[in-house]
């Protein structure tokens, strides 16, 4: 007897029940994610239900929209903020509910790490000790130490605009020592001949 009316109870109820599943509330959910107490706007931060495709992000400004349900356990989350969680009231009544969610940071500190591909100090210098240039790798640093061949190659380089007017200025300023040297020459070497004719009375003689 007490089975039949425990089967009549349930049947009673899970009208009831399906009924007030299916009367659940949307509700439009709207707001602005700010980092703590500032008004900057937190991008990208996800706006969502848990366990269900609920949900949205904030746009670029920390803005979202998005519809639940009344009832709803919201979840705000970011990278290096704390998650918060909004509860929509199961007895909310009105079509929309806005919000404005403040995120507190939570930087995460990642541990050192060191990328070196030797174990100890040691390890790298006997490494750099045993490093040998390939064979064609010295036969030209050899050839570009070779004097004959930097001779050459000053030889058949063409000199630039700058080196060329230092050529012609060097040029310029010899032609004016020359220019300038060779008449004293040639009074120094006069003298000696001067002199002797002088005292030799030459120029009294082409007188008389």
């Amino acid at each position: 007897m007490l089975f039949p009316l425990l089967g009549l109870l349930l049947f009673l109820l899970m009208p009831g029940q399906a009924q007030a599943q299916t009367k659940q509330r949307v509700v439009q959910l709207s707001g602005f994610v700010a980092t703590g107490d500032s008004l900057y706007g937190v991008a990208g931060a996800g706006v969502y239900v848990p366990g269900t495709t609920r949900g949205t992000i904030t746009n670029e400004y920390g803005y979202f929209s998005t519809p639940v349900l009344a009832g709803d356990s919201v979840l705000f989350n970011s990278l290096g903020f704390k998650p918060q969680y909004l509860i929509i009231p199961q007895d909310y009544e009105s079509q929309s509910y806005s919000i404005i969610m403040q995120m507190q940071e939570d930087p995460t500190e990642l541990p050192t790490v060191d990328v070196f591909p030797w174990a100890t100090e040691r390890d790298f210098k006997e490494a750099v000790a045993n490093v040998r240039i390939p064979e064609p790798g010295n036969a030209i640093l050899t050839k570009s130490l070779d004097p004959r061949y930097l001779d050459e190659l000053a030889r058949i380089t063409p000199m630039s605009d700058a080196q060329n007017f230092r050529f012609w200025n060097q040029q310029q300023v010899q032609l004016q020592q020359n220019r300038y040297m060779f008449p004293s020459q040639v009074n120094m070497m006069a003298i000696p001949g001067l002199l002797k004719s002088l005292l030799n009375g030459d120029f009294k003689k082409s007188g008389n």
